[in-house]
Formats: C-alpha cells, structure tokens, sequence
C-alpha cells in the first residue's frame, strides 16, 4: 500500500495570505496538488494535515471537486504536520510532498513509487542550472560545482519503517533538519535521488503562482483532467 502525505498547514508568511486557497487555473492550488496525486493511479491513500481551523474548509472543497482524502490537523513546523500525517497513515511505503507544489506530475509521482520500492529511500531533486553559492554572513565561502549539486524538491518518498525511525529520532535529538531526507540521512541511509522537473516548483511568493499559472496552461493546456 501507498500513502501520500501532503503538508497544507503553513502559515503563508511570505505569500501574505494561504497561498494554498488561491486559484491556479480555477481552482484552489492545494485542489491542484491533491488532483495530481488523485490522477497518478499510483498512491492509495492520501493523508493532508492541515491547521485545525481550517478542516472544515478543507473538506468542503475536497467534496466540491470529488476528491478523496483524509485530514488530519497539522502541527507548528512543516516536520510536525507530516509526521502527523505519517502516524495516521497504513502505507508501506510514503510520500511526503507540499501542498505549495501543485504541477507535480502523476508521471513524475509514479516513478517516486517505483524508484522507492527499489531504494526504500528516495527524493525528488533538479539539476542546478547555474552555480550555487555556499554563504556566511552575506559572503561567499565556496561555490558548489553544478554537476554535483541538485536543488531539492517534493515528493520524498520512503519505505514505512524507514521514515518513522528518522523522526522519531530528530524528535528525541530535538533536531530540526531541512527536509524529510535531512532527517533519514541522520540514520546512514543513502537516499537516492529521482530527477525532478523544473515545472514542479513550490509557490512561496505571488511572483510564483503567476509562474505556475504559465507553466499550468503550457503543460495541460486548461484541461481538467492530466
């Protein structure tokens, strides 16, 4: 079995208002990002946490648009909501992915499924294109290479054991890492890494749901279904 966690419960900070409840292409982006999970034909069930306030809104919506989910309430860090996901999930296997990244793509989730069941530890992450600077006080410490550096993206995907493990022990240790890799990696496990796509960018400031508006049209032409 196959659970995907979707972690919907941030504040929005950045974007100014819930970023997940602004339409891209008519509908609510976090509706975007369920769709692409709900199309894959490669998850079994998804898990979304969400602050509790809001559960209502969230479920009326999901019904609205024929949407199966489950909901659970988020926590105050990213880290929280998704292990709150975890814990309510069945899965063998489990992706993680933000609610903010809704041009996924089913193609792209259905090989996380596979690559995962061969690894037990994977990540989504895109080559850079340029140079990416190492800094410390606004100055330049190094430069890292561009054919050994990849920019990180979601979903993660991992096998059940595997997961609960890792965050069981970043809680303990009070660690608080970057991503869910972050926290396996602790282990010693090796997460091996499934080439992303450029398009699958998460929506943090207005700039880039204006973006994602583009990449919407140009990939899926306004159709409903992908």
């Amino acid at each position: 079995m196959i659970s995907a966690i979707i972690t919907c419960a941030g504040n929005g900070c950045r974007f100014g208002h819930n970023k997940l409840m602004f339409p891209l292409a008519g509908k609510p982006v976090f509706i975007r990002t369920v769709e692409q999970f709900f199309h894959s034909g490669s998850v079994d069930e998804i898990i979304i946490a969400v602050r509790k306030e809001e559960i209502r809104k969230y479920n009326g919506l999901l019904r609205k648009e024929g949407l199966e989910a489950k909901l659970v309430e988020g926590g105050q860090e990213r880290h929280l909501s998704a292990y709150n996901g975890i814990k309510q999930s069945r899965g063998e296997f489990i992706l993680i992915h933000d609610g903010a990244r809704p041009l996924v793509s089913p193609k792209l989730i259905k090989r996380v499924v596979e690559e995962v069941k061969k690894h037990q530890a994977v990540m989504t992450a895109a080559e850079a294109l340029t140079c990416v600077k190492y800094v410390e006080d606004q100055f330049v410490k190094k430069c890292l290479p561009r054919f050994n550096t990849w920019l990180g993206q979601t979903p993660h995907a991992f096998a059940r054991e595997i997961i609960i493990k890792a965050y069981k022990k970043a809680l303990g240790d009070n660690f608080i890492g970057m991503d869910d890799c972050d926290f396996v990696t602790r282990l010693g496990i090796k997460v091996k890494i499934v080439p992303g796509e450029q398009s699958n960018i998460k929506i943090t400031l207005p700039q880039d749901l204006a973006i994602a508006q583009l990449f919407y049209q140009k990939i899926y032409q306004g159709e409903e279904n992908v």
